[in-house]
């Protein structure tokens, strides 16, 4: 099972807020096989936002868990075709984390550094925000995740 690969890339999706954006994370998650529940996901995806909003300032939000729903560790890559409110921030893109609950290696915690790392790059911000190129985003984060 792959981390992170096109198929796990969604451009121009229609959602019109957080909880569509929550939700459509969930039903791919499940329709992909990464989930085996999509309600517990969907459900992990709430109790994990609810500790704190994962929207950084207004360009991104990082939503994730680690679930016993889940199967494998991957990284999925979210562009909503609208601006939403993801908690007082203004967002389109949502990088998505999601981990196994029982993750001894906390792969989840070395796919969040590297991609923060990159992060702090104005244009690598920029690309990944404006691009709705699916082999231009997954260059990014593939590059970015085998840094």
């Amino acid at each position: 099972m792959e981390i992170f690969s096109k198929d796990y890339i969604f451009v121009d999706i229609d959602l019109k807020n957080r909880e569509d954006a929550m939700d459509f994370i969930a039903g791919k998650a499940n329709e992909l096989g990464i989930s085996k529940d999509k309600k517990q996901t969907l459900k992990d995806l709430w109790d994990r936002e609810k500790e704190f909003n994962t929207a950084i300032d207004d360009t991104f939000a990082i939503p994730h868990t680690k679930s016993q729903s889940i199967s494998f560790p991957v990284v999925m890559i979210v562009k909503s075709k609208n601006v939403i409110d993801w908690g007082g921030r203004n967002i389109k893109l949502m990088i998505v984390f999601l981990t196994p609950k029982e993750n001894k290696e906390n792969i989840h915690l070395t796919m969040l550094s590297k991609i923060s790392r990159k992060l702090v790059d104005d244009k690598f911000k920029a690309v990944l925000n404006e691009s709705n190129d699916i082999d231009v985003i997954y260059g990014l984060i593939n590059d970015a995740l085998n840094s």
